[in-house]
């Protein structure tokens, strides 16, 4: 038996978060064959009884069951069903009457229940996740290098791999977390001034020798094992190579030219954009209940501002799997030691998450390094003064005095990464510096999914990788 969703709706709009739900049922199939066995018609009558009485998850439960809840125009994951003490009717009442504070306006968009995963079968789901986020990759989740192609517009990967030495000069696209090489192709191919740097790069007098791109795991898989591929691939490479890297792309970059780069003989240039090069506070253990139901924001952001649908648009269906996954190892979706070890599972998180005993990225900061690249940045504080689009504060500290339960960025950030760690390379002395930084400050409109879409950035990277 797979996940069952079920939608109740209370709120004025019942149609505006059916992409929620359709993302969700699309992807019920995902872990069919690593839940526990177990009876579906006492499932039913089980599931039945707890959504009568909202009953809370419990150890021996097979079933279990969240919600994704709207309050006040911010989506939230929580255990089970949560209850409404109030009536909507007498949460308005209290406000106009000067009352106690009342309880938010609450609407269950989507309420998920589904089995337990089978035991030690927590990291087979994580590794599902990424081969249903990328189809280039395999039941291994091996990385792939492939060929980019096509222009003045449209644009096509080759579906075999490349191989090296690459000689001459060279471009390389790498790609973020829950995405893929066509999703960032996509981003360049959405504007005129993106379609133009692409086609120049394949077809231009000036063109590139190749243009390749970089498949890779991003959850079950660790950045630094994600680099050791890259680097065999670019093993004996001469000329120039010239890189373009989104989000956690930024760190394999980093560790394949600082850490294994010595067979690299080519000059290296790149260009980060939104990258956590000193971590992402969205990827802390401490963090993650608030992290997943962030995640589904930006998954509607995302559809209503960048019109991303489908698997273009992962964030509509990653966080509700996750879920799953953090369910069925913790029982709660609250804050426990059990989420370090969850964390731990989740490689390519734990890989870019900012705490200060994350051993794996404090090495990277210290040095030395193999290759002396020069380095570029791209970054944005998203301060939107859209009163539709507040959600975000939410999820960040807007005052030094602000400690709201719920915040995940301690000051500014582009939705995704802390806006500081991306120029922060390392400890003091580090051998490496940033060369110059196109920065949007703050900015209402720039955010991490859609730097790419960007005319100054499209310019930065016509600047600086000549």
């Amino acid at each position: 038996m797979t996940a069952s969703n079920m939608s109740q709706f209370v709120a004025e709009d019942p149609g505006r978060f059916l992409s929620q739900i359709k993302a969700a049922e699309d992807n019920d199939d995902l872990f069919e064959h690593l839940y526990v066995d177990h009876d579906e018609r006492m499932d039913s009558v089980a599931g039945l009884r707890r959504r009568r009485r909202r009953a809370s998850n419990v150890p021996d439960n097979v079933m279990l069951t969240a919600s994704l809840v709207e309050e006040n125009g911010v989506l939230r994951w929580y255990d089970s069903i949560p209850a409404q003490e109030q009536a909507p009717h007498r949460r308005r009442r209290a406000r106009r009457a000067g009352g106690p504070p009342p309880l938010p306006d609450q609407t269950v968009v989507l309420t998920r229940e589904f089995p337990r995963l089978q035991p030690n079968k927590a990291a087979a789901a994580i590794g599902a996740i990424d081969m249903r986020l990328n189809s280039a990759i395999g039941t291994s989740l091996r990385s792939h290098l492939r060929q980019l192609r096509g222009g003045p517009r449209t644009f096509t990967i080759d579906a075999n791999d490349v191989h090296g030495p690459f000689t001459g000069r060279t471009l390389l696209l790498v790609h973020g977390t829950f995405s893929n090489a066509v999703n960032m192709v996509g981003e360049f191919a959405a504007t005129p001034d993106g379609q133009a740097y692409l086609n120049a790069a394949l077809n231009g007098p000036d063109k590139y020798d190749q243009v390749l791109v970089f498949e890779h795991a991003t959850l079950a898989v660790s950045p630094v094992l994600n680099a050791l591929e890259l680097g065999r691939a670019f093993n004996g490479a001469t000329g120039a190579v010239h890189v373009i890297a989104h989000s956690r792309g930024g760190l394999i970059v980093r560790w394949w030219l600082e850490a294994f780069g010595a067979a690299l003989k080519a000059e290296t240039s790149v260009v980060f954009a939104g990258s956590p090069l000193y971590g992402t506070s969205l990827a802390a253990p401490d963090k993650l209940q608030h992290a997943l139901s962030l995640i589904s924001n930006v998954g509607t952001y995302a559809e209503r501002t960048l019109q991303l649908v489908e698997g273009a648009n992962p964030f509509l269906w990653v966080a509700s799997k996750l879920v799953e996954v953090v369910l069925t190892v913790t029982g709660t979706l609250a804050h426990t030691p059990l989420l370090d070890g969850l964390i731990a599972l989740t490689p390519g998180l734990f890989g870019q998450s900012q705490i200060s005993n994350n051993y794996e990225l404090n090495l990277l900061r210290l040095g030395p390094c193999t290759t002396e690249p020069v380095y570029f940045v791209v970054q944005s504080n998203f301060a939107t003064v859209n009163p539709g689009w507040q959600f975000w504060k939410n999820f960040r500290a807007l005052r030094g005095a602000d400690l709201a339960a719920d915040q995940i960025f301690p000051g500014d950030n582009d939705l995704v990464v802390d806006t500081e760690s991306m120029a922060n390379l390392g400890a003091k002395d580090f051998p490496l510096k940033i060369r110059d930084v196109e920065d949007f400050g703050n900015d209402p409109e720039v955010w991490h999914c859609n730097y790419f879409r960007q005319k100054r950035t499209i310019d930065f990277i016509r600047h600086n990788l000549p």
